[in-house]
């Protein structure tokens, strides 16, 4: 026993049905990536990264936005400040 404690970060449950009223999928997903000390991750993939023994697969590493995904964050962040950040009627 290592004495560190895994939090996890708040999932959301989810059911999909058909027309029918059956059952076509049961999910759930991470709520907020910023809490809990797994990286972001939830369910099995967020036990492993937290306990550092990562899966050695691209949907189990925490989430990291791309190079193009940061820039245009900047670029709307910037044409908000210099537009006043109004919202036009």
């Amino acid at each position: 026993a290592t004495g560190k404690e895994l939090v996890m970060p708040p999932q959301q449950f989810h059911l999909d049905f058909n027309e029918e009223g059956l059952v076509k999928e049961i999910g759930f997903y991470t709520v907020d990536r910023q809490q809990g000390n797994t990286g972001g991750l939830g369910g099995a993939f967020g036990y492993f990264y937290g306990v550092g023994k990562p899966l050695p697969i691209p949907e189990a590493k925490p989430f990291k936005p791309s190079f193009r995904f940061r820039t245009l964050q900047f670029v709307g962040a910037m044409g908000k400040k210099f537009s006043g950040g109004k919202k036009k009627q």
